[in-house]
């Protein structure tokens, strides 16, 4: 029987998968980073009279520092894993490997966090999405947009459970008897309520809408928070909902056990060439227990 020369432990289908995976992923972060990267040069322009600390802090919290910073370890991670993967690199598959399996536990401690306690993280995320998103809403145009697709695609008006009286934080609409602004104690446009044929909108329709009660606000506008209108928009399409979750972690699972099987297959892999040149190093200089040197069969000095 002819001996095979050519053998390898590592799987053609297992390293060209987790190749074209990461290559597709590698270059949306690429897209991912340059759309934000687009967005930053011009949230920086708008914000030129501003002191560099705030300019900062508005762009990496900004909707475009977001894209950045996602697109970026995006990138990274799939880098890693491509040319890891093309290379047989087991630095790279390493640093690939133990980075998916970080973000999967974070993935499950944020899950388990908001099953144990509901309440608590719907009051952090609240919080949080209403200092950056309210706070700050004139102060980027893609923090404005951002939010006000928000508002109308859900119906809503504010983050938090207190409705379109989030809008009592944001310094233009605040509710104080000397605020120069002419939206005072008002909301923005997107909270309005959309008539049937109604094919323009009334940008004033918001005003003077947080001095009345929500009965009388609601005829106008929408007066529940966007966090609540999301959730409830989840609930009724929880199949659905559930469906993508799962999706997503299972493909994150499947490629990370595809990363730790090639990992192994390249150590098992580099393990049989060591030992394969080791004895042969030993027969052609004829030291002492040569003849025990075990061999894969499928090594060309197998006899």
């Amino acid at each position: 029987m002819a001996r095979r020369t050519d053998y390898s432990y590592i799987s053609p289908c297992i390293k060209w998968t987790l190749f074209f995976f990461n290559f597709i992923f590698w270059l949306f972060g690429m897209l991912l980073m340059a759309v934000g990267l687009y967005g930053v040069v011009f949230t920086a322009q708008d914000l030129h009279g501003l002191k560099s600390v705030e300019i900062a802090y508005i762009v990496i919290t900004d909707l475009s520092g977001v894209m950045v910073a996602l697109g970026g370890i995006i990138f990274l991670v799939s880098f890693a894993g491509c040319v890891g993967a093309l290379r047989e690199n087991l630095c790279l598959l390493k640093l690939y490997f133990w980075s998916l399996t970080i973000f999967l536990i974070a993935e499950l401690l944020f899950a388990i966090a908001c099953i144990i306690f509901p309440w608590k993280s719907r009051e952090i995320i609240e919080s949080v999405l209403s200092k950056r998103l309210i706070e700050h809403y004139r102060e980027s145009q893609n923090t404005q947009n951002f939010v006000d697709f928000l508002q109308r695609e859900f119906e809503c008006c504010g983050i938090t459970a207190h409705g379109y009286l989030d809008w009592d934080s944001n310094e233009y609409f605040q509710c104080i008897e000397n605020s120069p602004s002419v939206e005072k104690c008002g909301v923005p446009a997107s909270c309005c309520i959309k008539r049937k044929n109604m094919t323009l909108i009334d940008i004033m329709c918001g005003y003077n809408m947080q001095s009345k009660k929500p009965h009388e606000a609601s005829d106008t506008i929408h007066v529940g928070g966007c966090v609540t209108s999301i959730i409830q928009f989840l609930e009724s399409n929880l199949y659905w909902a559930a469906g993508v979750i799962f999706g997503i972690t299972l493909f994150q699972m499947y490629v990370t056990h595809q990363a730790r099987s090639l990992m192994d297959q390249i150590s098992l892999q580099r393990s049989r060439w060591y030992s394969t040149n080791m004895c042969r190093y030993k027969m052609q200089d004829g030291q002492r227990g040569a003849h025990q040197c075990l061999l894969p069969k499928d090594s060309v000095f197998y006899s």
